[in-house]
């Protein structure tokens, strides 16, 4: 038992110190593959010790990465000596021809630096070419047949414009052009459109098929994704490449069968699996054109209606009206800002009650954005609500256009009961500043009758002592009263006395999403708690909500430029992530969550 304890002690020691006579060693499963044909990766650490450090490995950037690391250890024990063998395989994929060399996997550990042999790759045009196809397999699981080449079945990437203006819209579809018969196939990899927002289009489970003539030859073809883009930045955007595993059925009948074939095999052809990518393809944003931009423009590229309309035009003092605007058609409609409108100072109006919808036909985008406010009007009179403009940029005709509306006359009668207030706005004067007309003067009761008695309360100490005590609660209430009344009458006040508890709530929303799959909730949630807190705080309206007029409010406020810039900062981030759908780590949302719990934190302190 002693040995054995002693055994035990060795043992741990050595596993937890690492060896110095450390190994390196890295190999292919073959030095000539062909483009879309995968292979294997093998880094081998090896050292006289139960547990090894892990090495620097290096960067597969022309290749793609099927799956990896693959991890495996084993540890031997000889005559007393201790030695171990740890494993990383990485299943990798060409992505174009040429020849490639995959730099030496790098170990630093004690200011000593561990290095393994770089290896070189030739890529080639298939593997029936190079002879590695039986190299480049992979488990039986997943197999690829080197009689399936890249004419019998590929998959293309359609884009509709590679040429597009900053938020113009671009179709982008992935379809399968095929020879032999596919039976399923499963995306390794989704494609990735970093710098877009995207919408994706409804693909049925079992693709439509179709057939096409590609350089005289006659394909089979179906539709496997589809999607509409908007960029959200200039420069040159990639659409990274997307990697399927298909299920293909070869051809078997001129084969002459042997007594070894199974007798199950389908005499007709056999199934196996093919790994097949995409090519990356560019897209080149132009940013929208300086000459004639609108001072009001607010980013919305495409074609677009602007629609002002009340549901009625003739209404009594009191009654509400309700106050439609609408702007409908094709582009980047969620970018779009409704304009701002001039409502008179008479006329009371709440908050806007805004609605989107979108609806995706023939490969376009289109939809409205629209709100509703309702208007109080508090005194008789005519008013008119002036014509407000909505510029967009049209792709097509490469100019701003505007869209403009009417105005609109709302008459405005005395309705029974009301006092007689009539063409106030003429006075100059608004609702606020002639609230009790007639009232402002009391009668005041010129004489008293007085009559002596005995008792004098007044002289007695409890009399003063309950006159003060009703006078201190009396203001007490007084007080109160009017904080009470100035709360509820104030929109303002009570929008910014909620503010914190409103974006307390959206941030509870955002962390119940920080590990989960809905990343878009995720971020819904943390912009809905910036732009809330600082909307209800100072009063911003929806429609002026924009990062230059949020900056000029922030700062007239007294805060330092350092925390409103990182206030936009986080708000933009979150709004990108929101609509352009890039992937993002928990660890990424975790970080972004924290940032907006300190800005907000910060600027509470502020306003």
């Amino acid at each position: 038992m002693k040995n054995q304890l002693i055994f035990l002690y060795v043992l741990l020691l050595t596993g937890l110190t690492f060896a110095q006579d450390i190994r390196l060693q890295a190999s292919v499963s073959a030095n000539t593959v062909g483009v879309n044909d995968p292979f294997t990766y093998s880094l081998e650490i090896s050292g006289s010790a139960a547990s090894l450090p892990d090495a620097e490995l290096p960067e597969f950037n022309d290749f793609m990465v099927l799956s990896g690391p693959n991890s495996s250890t084993s540890i031997q024990i000889i005559n007393g000596s201790m030695s171990s063998t740890k494993t990383n395989t990485f299943y990798l994929q060409p992505t174009k021809e040429g020849a490639f060399t995959l730099p030496p996997a790098v170990i630093r550990y004690k200011g000593k630096v561990y290095k393994s042999n770089a290896v070189s790759v030739k890529v080639v045009k298939s593997a029936g070419q190079s002879g590695a196809g039986a190299a480049a397999k992979k488990p039986a699981q997943s197999k690829t047949d080197s009689e399936i080449s890249g004419q019998d079945v590929y998959i293309k990437t359609l884009v509709s414009k590679r040429k597009v203006y900053l938020g113009e819209q671009i179709t982008v579809t992935y379809k399968l052009y095929f020879r032999q018969d596919v039976r399923g196939f499963d995306f390794k990899k989704q494609p990735s459109f970093p710098g877009f927002w995207k919408e994706d289009f409804a693909i049925p489970r079992r693709p439509a098929m179709g057939r096409e003539v590609v350089n005289g030859i006659t394909y089979n073809t179906a539709v496997l994704k589809k999607y509409a883009l908007f960029p959200a930045q200039t420069g040159k955007l990639l659409l990274n490449p997307i990697q399927a595993i298909l299920e293909v059925v070869v051809k078997t009948r001129n084969r002459r069968r042997s007594l070894f074939d199974s007798f199950f095999d389908d005499p007709f052809g056999r199934t196996v699996q093919k790994a097949i990518s995409t090519r990356p393809v560019t897209v080149n944003v132009l940013p929208l054109p300086e000459l004639g931009k609108p001072k009001d423009f607010s980013g919305a590229v495409g074609n677009f209606n602007y629609t002002l309309r009340t549901d009625k035009t003739e209404t009594n003092v009191n009654e509400a009206v309700s106050l439609r605007l609408k702007i409908a058609g094709a582009g980047n409609i969620k970018m779009a800002e409704l304009p701002k409108l001039s409502i008179p100072p008479d006329i009371e109006q709440y908050e806007p009650k805004i609605s989107f919808k979108t609806t995706k036909d023939k490969g376009v985008i289109r939809g409205e954005k629209s709100a509703e406010i309702i208007l109080v009007p508090r005194v008789a009179g005519t008013f008119t609500i002036k014509p407000a403009a909505f510029s967009y940029f049209d792709p097509k005709d490469k100019k701003y256009k505007f869209s403009k509306t009417k105005p609109i006359v709302l008459k405005v009668k005395k309705g029974s009961g009301q006092p007689a207030v009539s063409a106030v706005q003429n006075s100059g004067l608004s609702q606020k500043e002639v609230a009790l007309l007639g009232k402002d003067i009391h009668y005041i009761k010129e004489s008293a009758e007085l009559e002596p008695i005995a008792y004098k309360p007044y002289l007695s100490f409890y009399f003063w002592g309950s006159v003060l005590g009703m006078l201190v609660l009396f203001m007490g209430l007084i007080v109160y009263d009017d904080k009470q009344a100035r709360i509820l009458g104030d929109e303002r006040l009570v929008r910014s006395k909620r503010a914190g508890r409103l974006a307390s709530k959206q941030l509870a929303v955002a962390r119940r999403h920080l590990n989960g799959e809905e990343k878009g909730e995720f971020y819904k949630a943390v912009s809905l708690a910036l732009r809330g807190f600082v909307q209800d705080k100072l009063n911003i309206e929806l429609t002026e909500f924009n990062a230059p007029n949020v900056r000029r409010k922030l700062s007239a406020r007294g805060i330092p430029a350092e925390d409103v810039e990182k206030y936009v900062a986080v708000l933009e981030e979150s709004d990108f992530k929101q609509f352009a759908g890039t992937a993002s780590s928990s660890e990424e949302r975790k970080e972004l969550f924290e940032r907006s719990k300190t800005i907000l934190t910060r600027l509470e302190k502020w306003i």
